[in-house]
């Protein structure tokens, strides 16, 4: 019923209206039955880079992948396009040079007197530009092949027909719309808008509009178009109706607003950097520039390596790291990193590749939560059972000291060897250093201030594990150890410690 309608209305100057419409705002190419191009539009060969007599008497197949032109499937497209069959769909093609473009198409028979097909018009919208910017939300989108919906309006918005497309998509039949004004596909609130009505002034004028516009079904569901809506004149240049060629694009709508949603809620949360493949930082958000103390012009364009430390990036395992996610592979641990002022942050992070139409890796985004309190109450737990102050005897406080004594550590020493001192009213306090790393003059003064606040308490230090290395090292620095007594072994420092408790509770009991 409806293409009837649509046939009996339009007029043989109104269809070349309609064509010269499509020409301004779509790719336009004729072929033969057998895919070879008998001419095509300037926006068609704008997009694919090509001269006109360079695709002129060339097939089809110098648009397309040369992997795809042998298949099955690229035979029996060209079978139903030449058998009168129409297709429609995203496709991928190539432009001159080899470039990847993506078309929003339909490939029309056209029809002689008889019915017989002679020849197949291909309309196009290069889509490559959403095709990309879909893609790098949700990673890949699967093209869902639709045809147009085409309606035609009066200058003041009356409905004078519409295609089955367009019907569908909107759950209405022809009947229930042709006469009837534009507005009730939208909403009412809008409708009432100088903005709706200065865009009809603006069609009727004969100007073009396109765009994305959000409209209503039958029974109020929302529905959203890519759109185009196109005066059309007459010989004398006067504006007689408009056609709006429109594609529903509600699913990658709602599908786009989802991501970007949650995604919004992540950044709202974590700290959020993305990088280019080979480390350097195209974006940062708030959360992560606070976290570092950085602006974020003062990171975009650096790499990723002034996040940390000098020496780790110049390692195989840092090179190897972003070698990885290059290739495109996912990477989540806890991870050290350097603010701006040199503070050691620690990061629960995840690296995460984002990946083009094809599965190729694009860039790399990162969220990260700052877990530098977390890591450092669990660095002080360790200190501490790295470190206990035990009794072993009675009166005697044993306290083996393992790895690095710095400063902090060494409060860490002196304040439970001080407490266990005066809980157990212990008379000996044995430090082994047997299993520190390094004895410097840092580290000898560290456990000379622990052995001389153990003194003020009235309790003995006996210091052991001190290696001829160690021995050799105290004397090279001449620092002086004061009454402290040094023994080489644990065993030795254990029998002295207790020999001297034995022989104190002798005198004390005589």
């Amino acid at each position: 019923m409806a293409k009837k309608v649509q046939k009996a209305t339009m007029a043989s100057g109104d269809l070349l209206a309609v064509y010269q419409a499509l020409d301004r705002v779509q790719a336009i190419i004729e072929f033969e039955l057998d895919g070879t191009v008998v001419t095509a539009n300037e926006n068609f060969l704008g997009i694919f880079g090509y001269e006109l007599d360079e695709v002129v008497g060339k097939h089809h197949r110098i648009f397309c992948d040369p992997g795809y032109v042998e298949t099955p499937e690229y035979a029996a497209f060209w079978q139903k396009l030449g058998r009168g069959e129409y297709d429609a769909g995203e496709f991928k093609r190539l432009a001159k040079g080899g470039k990847e473009i993506w078309l929003q198409s339909s490939y029309n028979p056209v029809f002689d007197k008889d019915g017989e097909p002679i020849r197949v018009v291909k309309f196009a919208t290069d889509v490559t530009a959403a095709k990309l910017e879909t893609a790098e939300f949700q990673g890949k989108i699967h093209a869902i092949d639709r045809a147009q919906a085409v309606i035609e309006f009066e200058l003041d918005g009356t409905v004078i027909t519409a295609n089955e497309n367009f019907l569908a998509t909107f759950g209405y039949s022809l009947d229930e719309i042709s006469g009837k004004h534009h507005r009730i596909f939208c909403d009412p609130g809008y409708v009432e808008t100088p903005e709706y009505v200065a865009f009809w002034q603006k069609l009727g004028r004969g100007e073009y509009d396109t765009g994305e516009f959000k409209r209503l079904a039958k029974g109020g569901k929302e529905i959203w178009l890519q759109a185009s809506y196109n005066p059309i004149f007459d010989a004398d240049g006067k504006p007689v109706k408009v056609v709006k060629f429109a594609a529903d694009v509600t699913a990658a709508k709602l599908e786009t607003a989802e991501f970007q949603g949650k995604v919004r809620a992540i950044e709202r949360a974590q700290a959020v950097i993305e990088f280019e493949l080979d480390g350097r930082v195209i974006t940062a958000n708030e959360n992560f520039l606070h976290i570092f103390g950085y602006s974020l012009d003062e990171v975009v364009g650096k790499h990723h390596r002034i996040f940390c430390d000098p020496g780790y990036v110049e390692t195989p395992e840092y090179a190897a790291f972003w070698q990885k996610l290059g290739r495109g592979e996912y990477e989540a641990d806890e991870f050290k990193r350097i603010s701006k002022n040199g503070a050691e942050i620690w990061l629960q992070a995840s690296y995460n590749p984002i990946f083009d139409t094809e599965g190729r890796p694009l860039k790399i985004v990162k969220f990260a939560a700052d877990i530098t309190l977390e890591v450092q109450k669990r660095s002080l737990a360790l200190l501490e059972m790295s470190t206990p102050v035990t009794k072993i005897w009675d009166g005697v406080l044993f306290a083996p000291i393992v790895g690095i004594v710095d400063s902090k550590r060494s409060v860490d020493i002196m304040n439970k060897a001080l407490s266990s001192i005066a809980d157990t009213r212990a008379s000996t306090l044995l430090l082994d250093i047997g299993g520190v790393a390094v004895v410097d003059t840092a580290v000898a003064n560290h456990l000379i201030k622990i052995a001389k606040a153990a003194v003020l308490m009235g309790c003995k230090t006996i210091i052991s594990g001190i290696s001829p290395s160690i021995a050799q090292t105290i004397a090279e620095l001449g620092i002086d150890l004061g009454a402290i007594q040094t023994t080489s072994t644990i065993e030795s420092a254990l029998r002295d410690s207790i020999t001297r408790t034995v022989a104190g509770s002798r005198v004390a009991g005589a």
